[in-house]
């Protein structure tokens, strides 16, 4: 293949018609950044797209085309043209369903159609990922071992349980997240013995120790991950471990070596693999510097990545503006901070964001107070209190809480209470 890549070219790499090995090629040399790949790019892609989405565009068709990549390369050669079709389906919003009326619900195409789908969705349609993910598990469970060998089944069925399992952590049912990774395991042990898939669970499991608060046990499995990550050759999937322990690491109270790892993490990963992990890794060293009270250097970050997080989708765009918020808030702009508030605030709308918004009242009562506004903040505190009672969170969370309310309610609440109680809620949620 010549160094830059045709029309046809392309429409084969995203048929999956492409040998894996010239599809890495092919992938590699767009990742580089081609502008005449990159106008090809857009025009097979998206050739009804308006100059100005020519960016996003050319990000969301790249990492079609870096999923296609992955996922093609593990599937016979007679699934990919029923992973493609089911996969097609479901991103244009249909359901189960509308697979079952286009195609048998069956095979490994369809099956990883499933997972991509769920994976796709994961930040932005929680529930959509949680069924995809459902649907994979319940397929998975129907492959019999004639037809791909017993320890094969088994890994399929443990990759998907884990998923699954992922998928109820995202949803908050962290109970039923537990036992599903642990059919997860149980399975795997009956497997191949695949490394990667050994480092998927273990970096999922993380996931939802850290949601649980066990930061030391999550921790523990994060420092074994990279490790099999750079075993198997995949130094990007090592950084996102990184990525993640960092966050951990944060929580349990060291800032400054999150802040390190942080910057480990993101010097293995690629970009242009997975363009919202690069932004989330942009948003947790916002948070740090915010904590530290670096708020200068937390300034130039942010005016500097805007225009990418911007790309990356609505609920991002929301998370940046309320950092912008704090941001103004430790630099003493309150009008401006009270401004981002009441914006993010009526903006995270959906069940599944009532905690951030309840979060976000609190640090609008917080910019309020600070103006002298008693009896605003004393309102967005009581709004606040209601959502938390109603929300299934940790008890420790939800005494600070009530505290805090009947503190207010007695005329005795501080700046400094309410503060403290934020920064608890924050470092525990």
């Amino acid at each position: 293949m010549n160094e830059h890549i045709t029309s046809a070219e392309l429409q084969e790499i995203l048929a999956g018609r492409f040998a894996p090995g010239r599809m890495k090629t092919a992938v590699a040399h767009l990742i580089r950044g081609c502008a005449a790949c990159g106008a090809v790019f857009r025009e097979v892609c998206f050739p009804e797209s308006a100059p100005a989405s020519g960016r996003l565009a050319y990000d969301l068709a790249l990492d079609r085309v870096l999923d296609f990549s992955a996922r093609l390369a593990g599937l016979p050669a007679g699934e990919r043209s029923r992973f493609r079709k089911a996969l097609a389906l479901l991103a244009a919003g249909g359901g189960v369903l509308d697979v079952a009326k286009a195609m048998r619900i069956r095979g490994l195409g369809v099956y990883e159609a499933f997972l991509a789908r769920s994976w796709a969705v994961r930040y932005d349609q929680p529930r959509e990922m949680l069924h995809c993910a459902k649907v994979a598990m319940e397929m998975a469970e129907g492959f019999k071992p004639r037809a791909h060998g017993r320890r094969k089944v088994a890994d399929l069925r443990a990759r998907a349980w884990g998923e699954l399992a992922n998928a109820l952590r995202v949803n908050q049912q962290l109970g039923r997240a537990e036992e599903a990774f642990g059919r997860a395991f149980s399975l795997r042990e009956s497997g191949t013995g695949d490394p990667l898939l050994k480092a998927r669970l273990l970096d999922l499991e993380a996931s939802l120790l850290g949601t649980l608060r066990e930061f030391d046990l999550a921790l523990r499995r994060l420092e074994i991950i990279p490790v099999l990550y750079r075993e198997t050759g995949d130094p990007h999937l090592a950084g996102r471990a990184m990525l993640k322990g960092a966050l951990y690491t944060f929580y349990g109270g060291d800032v400054e070596e999150a802040i390190r790892l942080n910057g480990e993490g993101c010097a293995l990963i690629q970009r242009e693999r997975d363009p919202q992990l690069a932004v989330t890794a942009t948003h947790n060293l916002l948070l740090f510097l915010v904590e530290c009270r670096r708020f200068p250097e937390a300034m130039k970050i942010l005016f500097k990545n805007r225009p990418a997080i911007h790309r990356t989708g609505r609920i991002n765009v929301l998370r940046l503006r309320w950092l912008e918020g704090r941001i103004s808030y430790g630099t003493g702009k309150l009008a401006s901070a009270e401004e981002a508030f009441r914006q993010v605030k009526a903006e995270f709308t959906g069940e599944d964001l009532e905690f951030s918004r309840a979060l976000t009242g609190l640090d609008l009562a917080i910019a309020l107070m600070c103006q002298g506004r008693i009896a605003e903040s004393e309102q967005e505190v009581l709004e606040s209190a209601e959502v938390f009672r109603e929300l299934e969170i940790h008890r420790e969370i939800l005494g600070c809480v009530i505290l805090l309310e009947e503190a207010f309610r007695k005329k005795e609440a501080s700046l400094e209470l309410l503060e403290g109680t934020v920064r608890y809620i924050r470092r525990r949620s």
